[in-house]
């Protein structure tokens, strides 16, 4: 046993009970404060949806979107015009600032997007909060 010993080292102790349960339990308490974070954190107060779009010619398309908003807040959507090999032939970013009345507002934007081929779909990409009032 000896042999061993002076070759490979002692055995490594193991922690006490009363150390592992304190590292599990704080590291439960990290991760819970960490998903509550991410889950408060990432959400946005911003809803947008593809209501329809057009295609005029090879180099022009309109999106017709729907924002809704707190009405004292600035968005600001991409607007992405796509072919039929989901390649982004056409871009605009779109600045909402604050409307009139309170709470959640819902607005219809007609967005025309200048494209460098024939498109073949049209709408938002995403949308976040740029400030609130």
């Amino acid at each position: 046993m000896s042999s061993l010993t002076n070759r490979y080292g002692s055995p490594k102790r193991a922690l006490p009970k009363k150390t592992r349960k304190t590292l599990i339990i704080g590291s439960l308490g990290v991760g819970m404060l960490a998903a509550l974070y991410l889950a408060t954190a990432t959400h946005s107060n911003v809803q947008f949806k593809d209501n329809s779009f057009i295609v005029h010619s090879p180099t022009m398309a309109t999106a017709i979107v729907d924002i809704s908003k707190e009405a004292s807040a600035t968005v600001q959507c991409e607007v992405r015009a796509m072919s039929d090999s989901y390649a982004i032939v056409g871009w605009k970013t779109l600045t909402v600032g604050p409307t009139e009345g309170q709470g959640m507002t819902t607005t219809r934007f007609d967005v025309d997007l200048r494209t460098e081929s024939l498109a073949t779909t049209a709408g938002i990409e995403e949308c976040r909060v740029l400030k609130t009032a």
